[in-house]
């Protein structure tokens, strides 16, 4: 049987991929274009793990979301800073992701966190040509503009489609 809240999310998920790829692309191709497509991705992925069923679950993932890739981005752009990749150093930067996750009570960040330090690490690693603050600031402003996309979709569809999502 056809569910409207079905529909919902289905139609929301839709938007916020097509909306946030975008975002993301054309936000990060005005400040380095060889990683825009990384920008869309990254942008659609926090979107996409932001999405919940209740608009007051997706503001506090957003929150959640946008807390950890600071961090993440935090971690990483230092040790780049200051070092050069090495499957070490990329293990130390994962583990000080959850101790500082740990020291400020949220253990919950840990995995956002330690996803985002791989993705900033690993892009530095692959593409030389963008400077290790610069990568990092650039996935923390495609985490933000993915969450924020999430959050302004599920409060327009609320709105839309004036049906509760399932609880």
């Amino acid at each position: 049987m056809f569910k409207l809240h079905i529909f919902r999310a289905v139609v929301e998920n839709f938007v916020v991929a097509v909306a946030a790829f975008s975002l993301g692309y054309y936000f990060t191709a005005m400040f380095h274009l060889g990683t825009a497509e990384v920008g869309g991705l990254w942008s659609v992925i926090s979107g996409v793990f932001v999405m919940a069923d209740k608009e007051s679950l997706t503001i506090k993932s957003a929150r959640m979301r946008i807390r950890a890739s600071f961090l993440g981005c935090l971690v990483s752009g230092l040790y780049l800073y200051f070092f050069p990749f090495t499957v070490v150093g990329f293990a130390i930067c994962i583990a000080v992701g959850v101790f500082l996750c740990h020291i400020f009570r949220i253990p919950d960040h840990i995995k956002t966190t330690s996803i985002t330090i791989c993705v900033v690490i690993i892009i530095s690693a692959i593409v030389s040509d963008i400077g290790p603050i610069a990568n990092a600031a650039l996935r923390f402003a495609e985490s933000f503009i993915g969450a924020l996309t999430a959050v302004a979709v599920g409060l327009a569809g609320m709105y839309i489609f004036k049906v509760k999502r399932a609880e």
